[in-house]
């Protein structure tokens, strides 16, 4: 089984996916911050709310896709971005996204 990307290595693969991502955010199915900017939190909310995980939706220069356990993770991308690729790009990474912890195989609390 191969393990979910974590919040933080999701948002460093979409950086190096990217020539233009200005700030990104992973939020949690609650809406809070789990990696990136803050402050992009309510304005990612507002833009994801009610679309399929996977789906990618645009606000101008912010993507945002939903995560297969109900977060989100979004961009805010600059002027060099190739926003189609990009929306591809959040696709891939939200689908390999986990927004929960995720419990492997040899973690602490999988062997009690």
């Amino acid at each position: 089984m191969t393990a979910a990307l974590t919040p933080a290595l999701a948002l460093s693969y979409l950086h190096e996916l990217s020539l233009d991502v200005r700030d990104a955010v992973v939020l949690d199915a609650a809406g809070t911050p789990l990696a990136g900017e803050p402050a992009l939190a309510a304005r990612v909310s507002a833009l994801i709310a009610g679309v399929a995980p996977g789906i990618v939706v645009c606000d101008g220069s912010l993507l945002a896709a939903g995560t297969s356990d109900g977060g989100v993770i979004a961009v805010l991308a600059g002027n060099l971005a190739l926003l189609p690729l990009l929306e591809h790009d959040l696709a891939a990474v939200a689908a390999g996204l986990a927004t929960a912890p995720v419990d492997l195989p040899g973690s602490r609390d999988s062997l009690s």
